[in-house]
Formats: structure tokens, C-alpha cells, sequence
């Protein structure tokens, strides 16, 4: 017997769906074969566990983020700042609630399972490794880090400034990443 070619994506689209409406906690074989129209056993030939299911699900994020980041990389960019402008985009572009959910739900599956989290590990550990960690690539994490503050800011609902002057933060670290070195006049 074959197997449907698109099954393994099929999977992790229903998944998702899953972890988005009703969170990670909820996610059952039975249910994602309703929802993906997988059986069980085609389910369990890509995801043998539920931890394996949703290591797989991470493991696709990356490759989306991966995929954004080299969209999103204006090609005079130099890799370091095209890899945290990547980042930029997949941090501050989205206002989708159920990414947030998505993101939120993952974090609490995370929180029972930390090991879920292994391939982001390895994702970080790979597009820091070759940096010299001069002031400028000091600089592009710095810019990272606010990225990542604003995004789990809205995230979970905390973000004290008016639109406005979040507009302009969000402005300010774009910049930032495109010039590093670059500290801005009146910040």
C-alpha cells in the first residue's frame, strides 16, 4: 500500500488547526485523523508520538521561518543582517490571533515537555555559531532581542504604548537592523 505523497503536510495542517481552536492539550490521534482525513495508522507512520507530532510541528515553524527570513532579505544585505531581518519579519508581521494562539498553545505543550523545544535550540545554535560577536553583531542580537520583547508584548496582550509610538519602535528596530552600528538621533 502506498502512501498519500502529501499526507505528512496534511498532518501537521490539521495539527496546527488543532493547536490554534483548542491548544495543545487537545491534540489526540483520534481528532487529527478526523480533521487531517489521515487515517491512524498513516498518522503514526510520519508521527509514531504526540511529542514526535509536535517536534514536527516546530520543526516546520523553523523551516517557514527560514523561508521568510530569505524573502525577507533585501539582497544587498550582508547574511548576519539578512538572517535578523528575517527574524524581524516573522516577529513583528503578524497580528494573526491564531498564530498567537498557535505560539501560546506550543509554549504551554513546551512547558509540560521542554525537550520540544530541542529543535529551536539547534536552530539558534546554528545562526549564532559562525558570529565573531563584534560590536555590530552584538548590535544585530540587541535589535533581535527587542524584536522578540515586542513580539511576546503582543503576544500575550501587554504592549503598554499607544499604536502610534509602537509604530515608531517597530520603525526604530527595522532601522536598526539594516545599519547595526547605526544609533539613531533623538531615541
Amino acid at each position: 500500500m502506498t502512501r498519500q505523497p502529501k499526507a505528512r503536510q496534511k498532518v501537521l495542517d490539521a495539527a496546527r488547526r488543532i493547536v490554534e481552536s483548542k491548544g495543545a492539550g487537545h491534540l489526540t490521534f483520534d481528532e487529527l485523523a478526523t480533521e487531517s482525513g489521515v487515517t491512524r495508522g498513516g498518522i503514526t507512520y510520519h508521527f509514531p508520538t504526540k511529542e514526535a507530532l509536535l517536534k514536527g510541528l516546530i520543526e516546520a515553524d523553523i523551516a517557514d521561518w527560514e523561508r521568510a527570513a530569505n524573502e525577507a532579505s533585501p539582497e544587498k544585505a550582508c547574511e548576519k543582517t539578512a538572517t535578523i531581518l528575517g527574524h524581524l519579519r516573522c516577529n513583528l508581521d503578524t497580528d494573526d490571533i491564531r498564530h498567537r494562539r498557535y505560539v501560546s498553545g506550543m509554549m504551554s505543550a513546551a512547558m509540560v515537555d521542554p525537550s520540544l523545544l530541542d529543535p529551536v535550540r539547534e536552530h539558534q545554535r546554528r545562526t549564532f555559531e559562525g558570529w565573531d560577536w563584534s560590536d555590530e553583531d552584538l548590535m544585530r542580537y540587541v535589535v533581535l532581542m527587542a524584536s522578540e520583547g515586542v513580539f511576546w508584548q503582543e503576544l500575550f496582550d501587554m504592549n503598554p504604548l499607544p499604536p502610534d509610538i509602537h509604530a515608531r519602535v517597530v520603525a526604530l528596530i527595522r532601522r536598526l537592523a539594516e545599519n547595526p552600528c547605526a544609533m539613531p538621533k533623538n531615541a
